[in-house]
């Protein structure tokens, strides 16, 4: 039976890590709007604060993609 090369932990340092990344950002979101309340409503009625959160998704998701493409380099070399 051949030996299967696939390794799963670069996937897996990626979701973690994009996972963390958005959380983080989320909570400092959410730390910033408790210090600043007037500024919170004026990004929730322009619309601002839903595109903010639109972007921490991507940040984490580019961040995860550099992990993985970071580890995959790493494991298969």
């Amino acid at each position: 039976m051949a030996a299967s090369t696939y390794n799963a932990l670069p996937l897996i340092a990626a979701v973690v890590v994009a996972v963390f990344v958005i959380v983080w950002l989320l909570i400092k979101t959410g730390i910033a709007l408790f210090h600043h309340p007037i500024i919170g409503i004026l990004l929730i009625v322009f619309g601002i604060l839903g595109l903010w959160n639109y972007m921490i998704i991507g940040i984490g998701i580019i961040v995860g993609g550099i992990v993985f493409l970071v580890l995959s380099a790493f494991f298969h070399s």
